[in-house]
């Protein structure tokens, strides 16, 4: 037997229907934060893959200038993107 609980607006809805929405908005959550954890996890690899093209190069002082314009973090390039956003839109 289902239970029918008063809703907003003189509406009834039952707890199936309240577990379906909260079931729902879980999983759209969890769409969001896995979508930003793939931009990070791909950053990570681009950066991998930058480091092992810094590796090859033979001069050490150019490896690790190499090295180092590659070592910037998600989170450092993010804050750097959005720094430079907020730059922008000052201008104008």
């Amino acid at each position: 037997m289902r239970s029918i609980l008063p809703g907003r607006h003189g509406q009834a809805f039952s707890k199936e229907n309240f577990m379906v929405k909260k079931i729902v908005f879980l999983a759209l959550f969890i769409c969001v934060q896995a979508g930003l954890t793939a931009c990070s996890v791909a950053y990570d690899l681009q950066q991998d893959a930058a480091e092992r093209q810094c590796e090859k190069i033979m001069d050490w002082n150019e490896r690790k200038t190499c090295l180092q314009q590659n070592k910037t973090t998600y989170e450092q390039y993010e804050k750097q993107r959005e720094d430079l956003r907020t730059k922008g839109t000052e201008k104008k």
